[in-house]
C-alpha cells in the first residue's frame, strides 16, 4: 500500500505513540449522571441507528465539559479535536475490527479517548458484567478502516429483524433487491432471520443505500496467516467473522468501569467485545478522536 501520511506527520505520530492505558475512578458517579443529563438537553443533535445512537457536542457547550477537557489534557497532554467532533455514543451492538486514524494525511493524530458513563444489562442476573474494548499490538498507518474479508466496499449495514435481533448486512443493494421485489406485509427470510416488509421498511433501506459510510472496508490489516488465539475469540469477539481475525494479536482487553478514563493511539487497530452475549443491552461513553497541533 501507498503511503498515506507524509514522512514527517508520520514520524511525528510515531514520537506521540504509548502504551494503552486506563485510569479507574477517573470522574465520579456523580459527574457521570450530569454529563448523561447533558447528553439528554442536546438530544436534538443526535445522529440515530439501530447500533448506535452519537450526539455530537463542543466543550465549549458547558462548564462540565470544559472541565472535562481541561481534567484529560492533565492526564494526556494537550490535544485537538479535529475530523470528528466530540461525541457521546450509545452502542446497542458490538463495534468490530477497526481504526479511527481519520482522512486527512497531514492530521498529526494522538490518542482515542473514552469515558464509560453508563452501562445497561438485560437484567440484574448479568448487572456485575461488564463490557471491554480490545487493544490490538497491530498498527495502521492508512485512512480510518473496518477491517473486513467480507467486503471491500462500503455497503454493509447493521439492522434489526423482526425478533428485534441485529442482522449483518452485507451488500445493502442486493437486500434492498430483495426489499423492492417483495409485496408489503409480507416476510422474508435472509441469512436465517426474517423481516417483515412494509413501506416504512421499504424507505429505511432506501435510505441505507443511499448513505455513504466513513469508514473503508478492507482486509489489508493481514499481514500473515497468523491464526487468531480462538480461546480469546470465543471470550471476546463472536460478534464478527473468525478470519477478520488473521494476524491480529491482542494487546489488553480493558475493562469498562462508568467513570474511568481509556486511551489508546489511533493507529492502534481495536474492537469491542461481543458485550450482548454476557447480558449487556447498552452501554454509552464520550469518545474523542484527539490531534496534536
Amino acid at each position: 500500500m501507498s503511503n498515506f501520511f507524509s514522512i514527517e506527520v508520520l514520524n511525528k505520530i510515531k514520537n506521540n505513540e504509548s502504551s494503552p492505558k486506563k485510569l479507574s475512578r477517573f470522574i465520579t458517579s456523580e459527574y457521570c449522571e450530569e454529563l448523561l443529563d447533558f447528553r439528554k438537553s442536546i438530544s436534538s443533535r443526535l445522529v440515530d441507528r439501530e447500533e448506535s445512537t452519537k450526539v455530537p457536542f463542543v466543550f465549549e457547550d458547558s462548564s462540565l465539559t470544559k472541565n472535562l477537557k481541561n481534567k484529560i489534557e492533565e492526564e494526556c497532554g494537550e490535544f485537538l479535536v479535529k475530523d470528528f467532533e466530540p461525541h457521546f455514543i450509545t452502542t446497542r451492538f458490538p463495534l468490530r475490527i477497526h481504526a479511527d486514524t481519520g482522512k486527512d494525511p497531514n492530521d498529526v493524530i494522538f490518542k482515542n479517548i473514552v469515558v464509560p458513563l453508563e452501562i445497561n444489562h438485560d437484567s440484574d442476573l448479568y448487572k456485575n458484567n461488564t463490557s471491554h474494548t480490545l487493544i490490538f499490538k497491530n498498527k495502521w498507518y492508512f485512512e480510518s478502516a473496518l477491517f473486513t474479508t467480507k467486503t471491500k466496499d462500503n455497503y454493509d449495514f447493521i439492522i434489526k429483524d423482526y425478533d428485534e435481533n441485529f442482522v449483518d448486512i452485507i451488500d445493502i443493494f442486493k437486500f434492498k433487491q430483495i426489499v423492492d421485489d417483495t409485496e408489503s406485509n409480507k416476510f422474508i427470510e435472509y441469512k436465517g432471520n426474517k423481516f417483515l416488509i412494509n413501506e416504512k421498511f421499504k424507505n429505511y433501506i432506501k435510505n441505507l443505500s443511499e448513505t455513504k459510510r466513513y469508514n473503508q472496508r478492507t482486509d489489508k490489516h493481514i499481514l500473515n496467516t497468523n491464526k487468531f488465539d480462538i480461546e480469546l475469540y470465543k471470550k471476546y469477539m463472536s460478534h464478527q467473522p473468525y478470519e477478520d481475525c488473521t494476524s491480529l494479536e491482542l494487546d489488553e482487553a480493558i475493562s469498562w468501569e462508568p467513570g474511568s478514563l481509556i486511551y489508546w493511539d489511533r493507529v492502534r487497530i481495536h474492537s469491542s467485545d461481543n458485550f450482548r452475549k454476557n447480558g449487556i443491552k447498552s452501554k454509552t461513553c464520550i469518545a474523542l478522536f484527539t490531534s496534536k497541533e
